[in-house]
């Protein structure tokens, strides 16, 4: 018994290891490629001496670059990884295409959705064609309660991921959730504005596999003051047109792992 207690308090500090890890590489984004040994420390909220730690093992990985004068960056070992998402991740050709023209028609940013965990995440993406747009980090987890997207992909969701949804965020009713996405998987499309950010609207269909199930969402988003009665009505039509047509055309690679 003892040394099962041991053995579980060695795992369970291993897995606090690479969380903290994940939480220190998390830092590190487009505004942010670079973070001083004092804005880890701070941000991170660890002593000091776990950062150090924290980044002399992620740089012997070739994950953490060591700048000079206390500066850190994303290391070149992230490049293999980087390069094989892309092959894995990458949508075809014919699905692109069929984004590519629904901008053209509307104007505005078009990005597929996947569900991954209690999250959605962005896939590929087109923008739009106006100066204001709206604009998503490919590859940047979202909330899944919250869009046009995450609510066609709470269609296709399980019973036991919408209550695992609910029991993260007090603020869902279950039945109200519950009669929002059976109307939505009636409807065929959803449309929300300033849920996940204020002043931003999007219109969003389900992309199915052959099988039916739905597999992601394709959106076009924008500014609400754009999305007007009757334009919203014109990006439904759309939408709903270029979502049936990839799901005619599939998604390429990627559905394999969907």
């Amino acid at each position: 018994m003892a040394g099962t207690d041991i053995a579980s308090t060695r795992a369970d500090g291993s897995v606090r290891s690479i969380a903290r890890a994940v939480d220190v590489l998390e830092l590190f984004e487009v505004e942010h490629p670079t973070r001083t040994l004092r804005e880890l420390v701070a941000l991170t909220d660890l002593p000091k001496t776990t950062v150090v730690r924290l980044l002399s093992t992620l740089e012997s990985l070739g994950l953490i670059a060591d700048r000079g004068e206390s500066t850190y960056g994303l290391g070149a070992g992230f490049l293999r990884w980087v390069a094989l998402s892309q092959r894995m991740w990458e949508i075809g050709d014919q699905a692109r295409q069929v984004m590519s023209r629904l901008v053209d028609t509307c104007g505005e940013t078009v990005n597929v959705y996947i569900r991954q965990d209690l999250n959605r995440v962005s896939i590929a993406q087109v923008e739009g064609t106006t100066t204001v747009r709206s604009v998503v980090q490919v590859g940047v987890p979202y909330e899944l309660a919250r869009g046009a997207a995450a609510k066609i992909l709470l269609t296709g969701a399980s019973d036991r991921v919408l209550r695992d949804l609910v029991d993260t965020r007090p603020d869902l009713q279950p039945e109200s959730l519950g009669r929002e996405i059976a109307g939505i998987r009636e409807a065929g499309y959803a449309v929300t504005h300033g849920e996940r950010e204020l002043g931003a609207s999007a219109v969003a269909a389900p992309i199915v596999a052959s099988d039916g199930r739905v597999i992601a969402a394709l959106s076009a988003s924008g500014p609400t003051s754009r999305f007007t009665a009757d334009r919203v009505g014109r990006y439904v039509d759309a939408v709903t047109a270029a979502a049936a047509e990839i799901s005619a055309v599939g998604l390429g690679s990627v559905e394999v792992f969907l």
